[in-house]
């Protein structure tokens, strides 16, 4: 596998190719200070007797640029760095005005004005030197690159002996080991500062970087080398000068081309193989979701199985209590017998409610109704009720904490939740055994283990609710997943996989939260917890719910069910009480009946969700704006205030939840017969 490039590691390396190159530099130009001017060689002044001389203003310069060049790539002394930037500047200062007149000078050794303007690059690039990284780093490469591209020209040209060059005013007394110090000391400060400049392009980890590395040296290297093959041609006199510039443009056209299109194709290749990479990556992430997606499905299917194997198994049982005490209803004569039976029927049907309430609050269709609650006063009747359900092989004990402390719960749900803290515990007791059932006020920092759905409690007390048995217990595995929806340990169609789920919801919904802690083979504890509430008002009661029924009160009463059984039964509750019944069985109908009829109704009681292009809450915006003398009620067999918030014009409409409540059909009743005498 190809290594990474380490751009870290990189930058750190030209540091120290910087700290040498100044060491090289610094020792040229403090030879040439010592040896050359101080001992008389002058061989260290001139590289060759006909060459120009380092004077020892260049020197002086040279020297403090490279000790300069070398505190920066040590990161050190940036003080002493800024100082020796401003002596640079006025060495070339005094150099140019007043030059040093030293032994063994010959005329025209001077600081060369291209010298000069080295010098002064080099001393601003120092003197700009500042904290901030990024501040000036841009304009003092620039400073460096310039000063590259100006000492680099005598260096070729002393390279190929360009004659032309010494002749030229600019370049006329530039020494050749000057070009050569001052392009280390360029080159050392452009590696310090590879920002705004080429050197950051060449230091990038991204392909074209890549690239530009391996074709570099070629570009380099490649026209010198011609270059050189070009001036032997004309030092023999090989060729003509026209036919030697045409052969050398187009070897170099063809060197930088081929090794271009050579590097070129290198990405290439790897580009289509990255390209195939990532499409084989892209077919197997589809492969992965598509199965990822079937197997939710498969999932899903599995859990609507068990959800409806276990409503069927509890629809079932109640079914059975119901219809068989309507059948003993009908066979039997005595009076007593019968309302035994009744009441039993009625218990069972709102047994039944009371699981279409738990499937609706699963789905979030049902809505809590929470008020001050003492918790003794329901984990009692919930007791007795198990106790019934109960194996006699199965012993129950209590821990009840008598506080007269309140909590804001929803009384039925919580009565419900209880008791499927009891059946559950049962289950795990095959063989029998103990439940104990607890309650007892705790702080939040005694309560220890983590809540079932992660959240954490808020600081305060808490009334907790236990129940301990002695059971089966569950194991790390089946507790994480213990109130997933629809997840359940018992066989279909002896539970839906909900109970666990729902009482963890309604602990929540209720400020709560639910704790579960199991051993295998040592049992189970579950402990329902919700915040004391001692300050909290009684709830004011239904604003509808104001006006009991009086046997005098008689009204005309439009219903609109598309349930005839449903019609049927309101209908003969409503002429119970005496008042005339107008049905209708969708919106249509019930529009129809308005429009035409000689009597207004007092009262129009609409299904909210019904078949036909008008539904129960547009049916009840149309009364209102059409008849505003007419009362209006909505029912549902969802729980549908979320739905009834969507329509202002409805929202605050009396609504009754299916099944109906008979006393509160009776208040709403009334309240719309005592509308009648309101002015409008």
């Amino acid at each position: 596998m190809k290594p990474k490039f380490d751009i870290a590691a990189t930058r750190e390396a030209m540091h120290k190719i910087a700290a040498a190159l100044a060491v090289l530099a610094f020792a040229i130009a403090w030879s040439v200070l010592i040896f050359g001017w101080g001992l008389g060689a002058d061989s260290m002044i001139r590289i060759q007797p006909h060459f120009p001389a380092m004077v020892p203003e260049t020197a002086m310069f040279l020297i403090a640029g490279a000790a300069a060049t070398f505190l920066q790539s040590l990161r050190v002394l940036r003080p002493l760095v800024l100082l020796l930037g401003w002596l640079i500047l006025a060495i070339m200062a005094l150099g140019t005005i007043v030059p040093i007149a030293a032994q063994g000078a010959r005329p025209g050794d001077a600081m060369s004005f291209a010298t000069s303007v080295a010098a002064s690059l080099m001393g601003l690039s120092l003197i700009l030197t500042d904290k901030d990284p990024t501040r000036r780093s841009l304009f003092r490469a620039s400073l460096n690159v310039v000063g590259l591209s100006v000492v680099s020209l005598p260096l070729l040209g002393y390279l190929f002996a360009a004659e032309a060059l010494f002749s030229n005013p600019i370049y006329t007394s530039m020494a050749l080991h000057t070009a050569g110090c001052s392009f280390l000391i360029f080159t050392g400060l452009t590696l310090l500062e590879p920002r705004g400049s080429w050197v950051s392009i060449l230091l990038a980890p991204e392909h074209g970087s890549e690239l530009t590395r391996r074709i570099l040296p070629l570009i380099v290297v490649g026209p010198i080398f011609l270059c050189a093959i070009a001036k032997l041609a004309t030092d023999i006199e090989l060729m003509e000068a026209d036919f030697r510039l045409t052969l050398l443009a187009f070897a170099m056209i063809v060197s930088i081309g081929g090794a271009t299109l050579f590097f070129a194709n290198l990405v290439n290749i790897a580009e289509r193989r990255t390209n195939a990479i990532e499409r084989q990556l892209r077919l197997s992430e589809m492969t992965r979701q598509k199965t990822e997606l079937a197997i939710a499905r498969t999932q899903k299917v599995e859990a609507l199985g068990q959800l409806v194997g276990g409503v069927a198994h509890d629809f079932n049982n109640t079914l059975t209590v119901v219809l068989g005490n309507l059948d003993l209803i009908i066979q039997s004569t005595n009076e007593e017998e019968r309302k035994q039976f009744t009441v039993e029927a009625m218990q069972a049907a709102e047994l039944a409610a009371n699981h279409t309430r738990q499937l609706l609050a699963y789905v979030r269709k049902s809505r809590l109704q929470p008020s001050p609650q003492k918790l003794a006063d329901l984990v009692g009747p919930t007791l007795l009720m198990f106790r019934r359900l109960r194996p006699a092989n199965i012993e129950i004990h209590t821990e009840i904490d008598d506080s007269a402390c309140r909590v804001l719960v929803d009384p039925v749900n919580f009565q419900q939740s209880l008791l499927n803290l009891l059946i559950n515990a049962r289950d795990a007791l095959p063989n029998g055994g103990h439940i104990t059932v607890a309650l007892q006020e705790k702080h939040s920092s005694e309560i220890s283990g983590p809540m079932s759905d992660s959240a954490e409690l808020l600081p305060g007390n808490y009334m907790a609710v236990s129940v301990l048995d002695t059971g089966i217990g569950m194991d790390v595995r089946t507790l994480e997943r213990a109130t997933e929806p629809f997840f359940t340990t018992k066989d279909v169609g002896e539970g839906s996989g909900l109970g666990l789920s729902m009482v963890s919801g309604f602990c929540r919904q209720s400020g709560g939260g639910l704790r579960i802690k199991s051993t295998v083979g040592e049992g189970s504890e579950v402990v329902m917890l919700f915040p004391i509430s001692d300050t909290v008002e009684q709830p004011k009661a239904d604003q509808h719910d104001v006006k009991p029924h009086r046997g005098d009160d008689k009204a005309t009463i439009m219903v609109v069910e598309d349930e005839p059984q449903v019609s049927r039964v309101l209908a003969r509750q409503l002429e119970a009480d005496g008042h005339t019944i107008l049905l209708a069985l969708d919106a249509e109908e019930a529009q129809g009946l308005l429009i035409s009829g000689d009597t207004l109704p007092d009262l129009v009681l609409t299904d909210l969700i019904m078949p036909g292009r008008i539904q129960g809450h547009e049916l009840a915006q149309w009364v209102r704006e059409t008849y505003p003398t007419i009362s209006v009620a909505l029912m549902s067999g969802y729980e549908s205030e979320n739905e009834r918030r969507q329509y202002p014009g409805v929202a605050d409409l009396p609504f009754i939840q299916k099944p109906i409540d008979r006393d509160r059909l009776r208040s709403i009743v009334a309240e719309a017969i005592g509308n009648r005498s309101k002015p409008v």
